[in-house]
């Protein structure tokens, strides 16, 4: 399933971005030549940085500046405080062929190997919250909740299937656990993705305990020559933070408070 959300993602965001202003600077030389080859050159060098292993590297590395990992001292506070860990979906590995079936993508793996690591040591029931943001028939919390059972032995105690987006996975979690007099909780998330998570979850009126994983470093050898030759994965992480960024700005002006207190008050029906 397409949104316009999806389609506008292709032109703001490199490449998309800068192939269109690559595409104006051709249109424009058939007229202007020198302009429009400025413009050309222009794009070829905004692909370029973009596309460095230190520019994606630095990008992200900003967005996750605000949140730090769960070191052992914070975790021991986090069991006696916490009620529940919540694991955030983000994306599937659809019709895997080595599964027969759709299974979770990497992203989601990291986070739910991690969440295990937390539930282990915490002893922390587990929600996992993903819908079938895509048009297909398994949310991506069913898909969680057999991953946590196959590969790490555990089953979650909630699941919340119904999740379009960060915001919703706060505001129907937020109906879940309510229920279960949770009010504090462990979050886990990708560390470039915590800003945004924490805020719409915070806004939901949880008292979160960031749980950060996957933080985004360079490799040894992308700390020397080849951190400067541009390469797919530098640009993959550029637009990765970039869109970041974008989202987290949409969800500051999609969802003010008077709209998150609607969303939870038109759950409460359902929640008797």
């Amino acid at each position: 399933m397409v949104s316009w959300q999806h389609v506008a993602e292709l032109f703001i965001l490199p490449p998309g971005s800068i192939i269109a202003l690559a595409f104006l600077g051709f249109l424009i030389q058939l007229k202007w030549r020198a302009l429009g080859l400025a413009v050309v050159a222009l794009s070829v060098a905004l692909l370029t940085g973009m596309s460095l292993p230190l520019t994606g590297r630095q990008l992200t590395a900003a967005l996750e500046a605000g949140t730090s990992p769960l070191y052992s001292d914070g975790l021991e506070d986090a069991r006696k405080k916490a009620g529940a860990i919540v694991v955030l979906g983000s994306g599937r590995y659809a019709d895997a062929p080595e599964y027969e079936s759709d299974t979770v993508s990497r992203f989601v793996l990291e986070r739910l190997r991690y969440a295990a690591h937390l539930h282990r040591q915490t002893a922390l029931p587990i929600l996992v919250s993903g819908g079938a943001t895509d048009g297909s028939k398994q949310a991506e919390a069913i898909l969680m909740r057999s991953t946590l059972r196959r590969d790490f032995q555990i089953t979650p105690r909630w699941v919340e299937a119904r999740a379009g987006n960060t915001m919703e996975n706060a505001v129907y979690a937020r109906a879940l656990l309510t229920r279960a007099g949770v009010e504090q909780i462990l979050l886990v998330t990708h560390a470039w993705h915590m800003r945004r998570a924490l805020w719409s979850f915070e806004l939901a009126g949880f008292k979160v305990i960031p749980a950060p994983t996957a933080f985004n470093t360079l490799s040894r050898r992308e700390r020397g020559i080849l951190g400067y030759l541009p390469s797919a994965e530098g640009l993959y992480w550029t637009r990765t933070a970039l869109r970041e960024r974008l989202g987290y700005l949409w969800y500051r002006y999609k969802y003010p408070p008077e709209v998150v207190m609607r969303m939870l008050r038109d759950l409460r029906p359902s929640a008797k």
